[in-house]
């Protein structure tokens, strides 16, 4: 397997220019980074790809979903944040792992994202902090296949007076959780070995 231990792949579920979800996940990004693990920071802008449909899915696999199918097998975490839209995470996010979930001919159920060390993130203007697309977040990704023990990080009441001109958030309680989390996140005992182990149970089983 082709995959590099080290690099945690962050995907941002908003469209949105300015989005407060995607700038707390690049403030994520830079304490990962500190941490000394490279990252892949996947905006959806740059991924253009159809809802899904077999019928498309028939004629051929659109480049995208391929490229994006390679970043998730090279990676051994997975950070997802996602915007809330009447309770449900976003369509743009759905219809990427709608996608990625398809398995290919004689390829291994699940092989995308079997395993991934996950967080899920949702940031939002009002006081819920967009916990109920991080509840269907997390369903979703457990039935893909993470690692069960997805962890999560929730910011309430986000507006653009909590960072500063370059994105970088400002309350200070907030960036120690952040760090917190990233250090447990990173320090896992079986972290750089889960991945791995569990491929190659599968393609022995296959």
């Amino acid at each position: 397997m082709n995959f590099n231990i080290k690099n945690i792949s962050l995907i941002s579920g908003s469209l949105r220019k300015d989005s407060f979800n995607t700038k707390v996940l690049r403030n994520i990004e830079k304490e990962i980074i500190v941490q000394g693990f490279t990252t892949t920071f996947v905006d959806l802008n740059d991924f253009p790809i159809p809802f899904y449909n077999e019928d498309i899915e028939l004629q051929a696999i659109p480049y995208n979903v391929l490229k994006l199918k390679n970043i998730l097998q090279s990676s051994s975490g997975l950070i997802v944040s996602s915007p809330e839209y009447n309770g449900e995470i976003s369509a743009v996010l759905k219809n990427m792992f709608d996608w990625l979930s398809r398995k290919s001919i004689n390829g291994i159920p699940k092989k995308n994202f079997l395993d991934l060390k996950t967080i899920v993130v949702g940031v939002s203007i009002g006081k819920n902090g967009a916990k109920r697309s991080l509840e269907r977040l997390q369903v979703l990704l457990g039935n893909l296949g993470v690692n069960k023990d997805i962890l999560s990080y929730s910011l309430a009441k986000a507006s653009n007076d909590i960072f500063d001109n370059r994105g970088n958030l400002l309350i200070d309680e907030e960036i120690i959780i952040i760090k917190d989390l990233i250090a447990n996140y990173l320090s896992s005992a079986d972290f750089l070995n889960d991945k791995l182990e569990n491929l190659n149970k599968k393609v022995i089983q296959n």
